[in-house]
């Protein structure tokens, strides 16, 4: 018999003398041990933890965005080192109560504080053995502003367009008028309206009424949530007007006759305008304030007294012509 072959029935005589079940058990009690005085041991590790701040200066308004994490090399056994890692919900609390500002030049208040001062809090929340002096980031900035309130007036946002032969009638009217705006001091005296969303509606052809809300602003709250806003619509018509045109002039004992003596004006505007119209409207003249003007053939009308809303006016003569009648 071979070497070879008296080594391997050693190896089947002795594996066949083990007992399974035991060998299996010791395994697995070795591997708890190992494992318990593995974690048992010190360990340095870099840990990356939420940040969240508290006890803010009272009338005091947060303006910019201090980091929300914080990194660190943080010393203790391996198991205080696994609940760390494996927590969902921890973070560290800084508390700025106790935190010195000073005044900037514009009016807010700043400081910068270094995140090795926190420390001490940083291990008794994170309840570790200690942490480094290595902080990412090496200080946290904050600029605060004072929190004001202010009335500001209200403007309707909307985009409409109008079925034919209808138009907007008159600003709209919003109730209430004006909200009271809390926020940074340096936004809130920089606002001067506080805008509605943004409004869409196509083929208008009624008064429009309804709830809208308020347009939202960075670190600006509002006391109401959204405004009534009523927009009248009204249908518009063109429609002509005849107007005797009137002679003004400077020059002594002058007198002209005019050809034509009267004009037609042509415009459009709501119907609730016309209704409202008197013989006062649209007044046309001509001028004639030197003798230089008579050389000329025409003369150039012009029109005032133009009614509120009225649009797209037009004259069926833009110029008449004359004679002297009468210079003395």
């Amino acid at each position: 018999m071979d070497k070879l072959s008296i080594i391997i029935g050693l190896l089947k005589k002795a594996v066949s003398t083990i007992d399974i079940k035991v060998y299996t058990i010791s395994i697995i009690i070795a591997s708890f041990i190992w494992f318990i005085m593995t974690m048992s041991d010190n360990y340095t590790e870099r840990v990356e933890f939420p940040v969240q701040y508290s006890n803010f200066p009272p009338g005091l308004v947060l303006v910019n965005k201090p980091a929300e994490e914080i990194s660190v090399d943080v010393k203790s056994q391996g198991f205080e080192l696994a609940s760390v890692a494996l927590a969902k919900n921890i973070y560290v609390n800084i508390d700025l109560n106790n935190i010195e500002f000073r005044k900037s030049k514009y009016g807010r208040y700043v400081a910068s504080i270094a995140t090795k001062s926190f420390r001490y809090n940083i291990v008794n929340q994170l309840q570790v053995d200690d942490v480094g002096k290595d902080f990412v980031p090496d200080s946290v900035y904050f600029v605060f502003d004072s929190l004001i309130t202010r009335e500001v007036p209200i403007r309707f946002n909307s985009k409409m367009s109008y079925s034919d032969g209808y138009i907007n009638y008159g600003e709209p009217q919003i109730t209430p008028a004006y909200v009271k705006a809390t926020g940074p001091s340096i936004d809130i005296r920089r606002l001067k309206y506080v805008y509605t969303s943004m409004l869409e509606k196509d083929n208008v052809n009624g008064d429009y009424s309804g709830l809208v809300s308020l347009k939202a602003e960075k670190d600006i709250n509002y006391n109401i949530k959204e405004v009534n806003v009523v927009q009248e619509v009204a249908k518009y018509s063109e429609f002509t007007f005849k107007r005797k045109v009137k002679l003004l002039t400077n020059i002594p004992n002058l007198r002209a006759k005019l050809f034509p003596q009267k004009v037609d004006i042509l415009c459009s505007m709501p119907l609730p305008d016309y209704k409202k119209l008197s013989d006062t409207v649209f007044n046309l003249t001509v001028r004639i304030d030197s003798l230089d003007v008579l050389h000329k053939k025409k003369l150039l009308i012009d029109i005032s007294s133009i009614p509120m809303n009225a649009d797209n006016i037009r004259l069926s003569n833009e110029s008449v012509e004359y004679i002297i009648i009468d210079k003395k």
